[in-house]
Formats: C-alpha cells, sequence, structure tokens
C-alpha cells in the first residue's frame, strides 16, 4: 500500500503568528499546537517535530515511541528553564508512525486525529482538556463543550512539567482509509459532520488539506489551523504522479513546518502602514501645490476677529461635548469588563480594564479565588497573566475551573 499526503497550515484571521507545526515523511506524520506568549509556543511546537525525526517507520513500537516523545518534553522542559523569554512554553502532539497493516498513534494535548473508513469519520484521540473530560464524565453536552468558555485549556501537554504521558494506540489503515491529523484551530472551528464531508472529496490529499483549512478560516479563524491528510491507495493503482506527496515533494523528502512564518514581516507591515499613510497625507497638503504667498496672508489678515473667535466657541463646544460623551461610554464599557489576575499572591477576579491612567487604577477586585498564583502550571500562569477581558460569568467559571484542577 502507498501512503499519500498533504499539508496545510494557516495562522487564521485573530493570530499575528502561527505557533503550530507539522511533520510530514513517508510513514511519519505529525500536528503540534504550541503555546506561551511571544516566540515560545512556535519554538515548543517545532522541538516537538524535530524531536520525532529519529523515528524509523516501520521499526517504531510503542516504548520506541514513548521514549521520543519523551526525549521531546525534556528538551522544551530544558531550553523553558534556560531562556527567560520562553518560560512557560508548551505544545500539543499528535503523530501518526506507519507501521503493518495501519497506524501508531501517539497523543498529548487536544490536537486530534481522525480517520475516516467507508465514508464514516471516527475521532480517535480523547482530548485531554478540562472540558474534554467533563464531556467524558458526562457533565455537558457536546454542544455545550463546543461554546464552553474554557474550551481551551488543557491538562496535559509537552514542555509543562518534568514527565508526561501519552496516550498510544494502534490504528488498522487499509486502501481507501483517509487519516487526519489536526490543531484545534480545525475542529473547534468546523463540525465533525463537514470534516467528514470534506475529508471524504474526490481530491488527492493536498487539495483535502486545504479545502478543510479553508473551511477553518471561513468560519471565524479564531486560531492557528494546520490539518495532515494521509491517504491509502493499492500499489498497482498509483502512478508517478502518486508517487509524490500532495504538496509535489518526492515521498523520501521531509517537509517541516507552517509554511507560513513570515508574521514578523507582517507584522511589520502593519505597523509601517499608519506612518505611510500619515506621510501621504502629509505629502498631499504641501507637496506639488504653490504656498500660500502675501496677497493670501493679506487677506486672511483682512478676516474679522469675531468670525475666528466664534469658530474657536463652536470648536470648543463640539470638543468638549465629544470628551463627554466619551467619558461616559468608557466609563460604561470600563464597569462591563472584567479580566483574572492575582491579589496578594492569590488568583482573583477583577471588574474594569487592567492599569491605570494618570495614576488611577481602572479596575478593583471583586472576587478572590482559593488557588495561589505559584501552584499553577506555567500554561494556566500563562492565561492569568495575559489579563484577557472577560464576562463577570466567564471570569467566575475560570476561578471555579482552577479550583478544581488543583
Amino acid at each position: 500500500m502507498l501512503l499519500r499526503a498533504g499539508v496545510a497550515s494557516d495562522r487564521g484571521l485573530v493570530r499575528q503568528t502561527n505557533e503550530d507545526s507539522f511533520l510530514v515523511r513517508t510513514g511519519l506524520y505529525a500536528v503540534c499546537d504550541g503555546m506561551g506568549g511571544a516566540r515560545g509556543g512556535e519554538v515548543a511546537s517545532q522541538m516537538a517535530c524535530q524531536a520525532l525525526l529519529g523515528l524509523e517507520p516501520p521499526e517504531v513500537d510503542e516504548e520506541r515511541l514513548r521514549e521520543a516523545i519523551a526525549a521531546a518534553n525534556e528538551a522544551i522542559v530544558k531550553r523553558s528553564l534556560a531562556e527567560a523569554h520562553l518560560a512557560g512554553m508548551g505544545t500539543t502532539l499528535t503523530v501518526a508512525v506507519a507501521g503493518e497493516g495501519g497506524f501508531l498513534i501517539g497523543h498529548v494535548g487536544d490536537s486530534r486525529a481522525y480517520l475516516l473508513h467507508d465514508g464514516k469519520l471516527q475521532q480517535l484521540t480523547a482530548d485531554h482538556s478540562w472540558v474534554g473530560e467533563m464531556l467524558r464524565r458526562g457533565e455537558i453536552t457536546e454542544a455545550e463543550a463546543a461554546i464552553h468558555p474554557h474550551r481551551s485549556i488543557i491538562t496535559r501537554a509537552l514542555g509543562t512539567d518534568t514527565s508526561v504521558q501519552p496516550d498510544l494506540f494502534f490504528v488498522p489503515f487499509g486502501p481507501g482509509d483517509r487519516l487526519l491529523l489536526c490543531s484545534d484551530g480545525l475542529s473547534g472551528m468546523v463540525s465533525d459532520e463537514d470534516i467528514a464531508e470534506l475529508l471524504g472529496l474526490p481530491e488527492d490529499p493536498q487539495g483535502v488539506a486545504e479545502a478543510l483549512v479553508r473551511a477553518a478560516v471561513a468560519a471565524g479563524g479564531e486560531d492557528n489551523v494546520t490539518v495532515v491528510v494521509v491517504v491509502g491507495q493499492e500499489q498497482e493503482e498509483t502512478t508517478e504522479e502518486a508517487g509524490q506527496s500532495a504538496s509535489g515533494s518526492e515521498a523520501d523528502d521531509i517537509l517541516l513546518g507552517p509554511l507560513d512564518r513570515g508574521a514578523e514581516q507582517v507584522a511589520q507591515s502593519r505597523t509601517r502602514r499608519p506612518l505611510m499613510a500619515w506621510q501621504r497625507l502629509r505629502g498631499a497638503s504641501t507637496g506639488g501645490q504653490p504656498t500660500p504667498g502675501p496677497e493670501a496672508a493679506e487677506v486672511a489678515g483682512r478676516l474679522p476677529r469675531a468670525t475666528f473667535t466664534r469658530r474657536r466657541v463652536i470648536v470648543a463646544a463640539i470638543v468638549i461635548v465629544a470628551i463627554v460623551v466619551l467619558l461616559g461610554g468608557f466609563v460604561a464599557f470600563n464597569s462591563s469588563v472584567y479580566y483574572v489576575g492575582t491579589y496578594e499572591g492569590m488568583v482573583a477576579l477583577y471588574q474594569g480594564l487592567p492599569g491605570s491612567v494618570l495614576g488611577i487604577e481602572l479596575s478593583s477586585v471583586v472576587e478572590i479565588g482559593e488557588v495561589p498564583y505559584e501552584s499553577l502550571a506555567p500554561y494556566l500562569k500563562e492565561r492569568v497573566d495575559a489579563h484577557d477581558l472577560l464576562s463577570k460569568e466567564q471570569g467566575r467559571a475560570f476561578l471555579k475551573t482552577l479550583g478544581t484542577l488543583q
């Protein structure tokens, strides 16, 4: 049986960088979703994929895969401790290693592996997330899990602890089957029904991968999205073209990505645009136009002073009204938002915006949790430090969630 693969990745419509990584090599496929501020998530996901390069399918058993995942975890932990700007970084990992009659799957986190067999989609992996565990315990429904405000809180990841416990299992795979590895940027935006429909398209794996990513972006693109699609074909059905990966590289080549690590250039272009626009406006006001001569200045000097006075009064009144309206709107908005921070070493819920203006704090504590900040896992500290704006209900739910994770 010949394996053909396609891969696609996109940073989405919200994120400024792509912290996902993937690995595609004949018989070895992986998707990692990094986390950890600055460039930490990107570094962690890349390190995890690179740590798998020593695996040589099909001579890989559970013990060898477990060792490779443990080595990746150890490397990420050591680097995060050694480099302060990478502190708290981590990543999910979902890897598929081809063997006799199927794939050996290794899984940590909330990225996913799916199998499409005889037109039916099966989720192979279990999400290592707080919401996923509640779902498995029957405490919430799938519909509630899909919109839960803390569905992104994961309970297992590489790099967040000195030890890691991956799920390892074997999945039969034959001609006509399709394997999908994806970050939660796909599963969080596209329903399983739509994933099944797109995964079953009569296209090559690259076309399917791109269609899945487009669907996630079209649905809102709230997160980075990365997919790897693997298709099994009978050897006699293949052609020379089929002997290549869907990206156009030879089957023995290694694809390690994503391919669009252009976040810095994008960020620079975005920060320059306002300046360039201002320069164009400034040039349009004087450049290429005659400067006012003495006649114009003389005419201006003869205008009645009362005209300028009235205009100044009108402008001042408009400015005052605008300031009052803006202040009223700001006060109303500030009282409607909340965020999670710390108070005397404890995780707490604040009302208002983080920070201060002219020495006046814009927020105040409304509820102090029962969990010490220092007891949190690094990825949870990151969420607290981010000061993301929440509703009051979301903030309280987060405090409650932290209590259950201790």
